[in-house]
């Protein structure tokens, strides 16, 4: 006989096997991204995967077995997120580093169980190939699902995103955005290590392109991934706000209103140059409807002073559907 204890206790256990399946599923489409489209193309888009694919891509021109072993991703990625993790239990919310270390595991193991069944690849040529851009387009892709899905559970696939928490927790004044970029982007200009290796007794010319392609790639990968990510995290919705200082605030108000159907909100304040009384308008719209908020504003008040700011997220009536 079910008992209301039991039902919870059913409903608890579906809830966590379903969240934690999530955080497999984001592992699984980092290790695609990055066994598929981004070790073989010999790109390096940051982080801890990016340190794996460097030091992969070099040994394995010397020695194929040793890079399919010791040093085969999977092992690197483990081994160089293993005392970052076990940083993250002792310094930071428990759940986070639970939850990273189920995708730490999980991302290994998958990039461990694709190179002992070989699964399939997809390499250019060379660096002029139209399939490197592609990996590179592809591979920052799923990588950026998989981060936006990992920061919306509370979660990470290890790496920079662990430094950077552990460093704002010590130090919260401290930058951790810049710290992560320049780490990522210390590691993305030494994805180039492995086109030098590859150059010798190439021209000055070839050798910059062997050496600079994979920086590129790494880059785009590394931007792509960034842009997916903030989408994920915050929606297609793309919306701009307008702050504009006139004397005519109530017109424009009604203008938008009835052009936009948008609201707005005035606030008053004082002018610090000439002590006078002033009204800011603020309004928020989306992207599509600036150039017609542009124009009103120049037809109802052509002496107003407005500056426009991106709004990240928007929440609220008039912003939760497609309208």
């Amino acid at each position: 006989m079910n008992t209301p204890d039991n039902q919870s206790t059913a409903k608890k256990v579906l809830k966590g096997t379903g969240f934690y399946s999530l955080l497999l599923l984001f592992a699984l489409l980092r290790a695609i991204a990055s066994y598929v489209f981004i070790v073989p193309n010999a790109f390096a888009p940051g982080g801890i995967g990016g340190i794996a694919s460097i030091v992969y891509n070099v040994v394995d021109i010397y020695n194929h077995h040793l890079a399919e072993s010791v040093f085969n991703p999977a092992v690197t990625i483990f081994v160089l997120n293993l005392p970052l993790v076990i940083a993250a239990f002792f310094t930071l919310n428990k759940r986070f580093a639970l939850n990273t270390t189920i995708i730490v595991l999980g991302y290994s193991g998958f990039m461990a169980l694709f190179s002992a069944v070989k699964f399939p690849v997809f390499k250019g040529n060379d660096m002029e190939s139209s399939l490197t851009i592609l990996s590179a387009i592809a591979g920052g892709v799923i990588s950026g699902v998989a981060l936006g899905g990992s920061l919306l559970t509370n979660s990470s696939s290890g790496g920079t995103d662990i430094l950077g928490k552990i460093t704002n927790k010590k130090k919260p004044d401290f930058n951790t955005s810049w710290l992560i970029f320049a780490f990522d982007s210390i590691v993305v200009l030494f994805s180039g290590v492995v086109g030098l290796i590859t150059s010798k007794g190439l021209g000055p010319d070839e050798t910059f392109v062997k050496v600079a392609s994979p920086v590129f790639y790494s880059f785009i990968t590394l931007f792509i991934t960034s842009e997916v990510a903030d989408v994920i995290t915050t929606g297609m919705q793309s919306s701009v706000v307008f702050n504009v200082i006139s004397d005519k605030a109530e017109e424009l108000g009604d203008a938008i209103v009835q052009i936009l159907h948008r609201g707005a909100t005035i606030v008053r304040g004082e002018g610090v140059y000439t002590n006078a009384e002033r009204k800011m308008l603020i309004c928020v719209v989306k992207k599509r409807q600036s150039a017609l908020l542009k124009q009103i504003i120049r037809d109802v008040d052509p002496d107003a002073f407005m500056y426009i700011n991106k709004a990240k997220e928007v929440n609220g009536s008039g912003f939760r559907s497609g309208n």
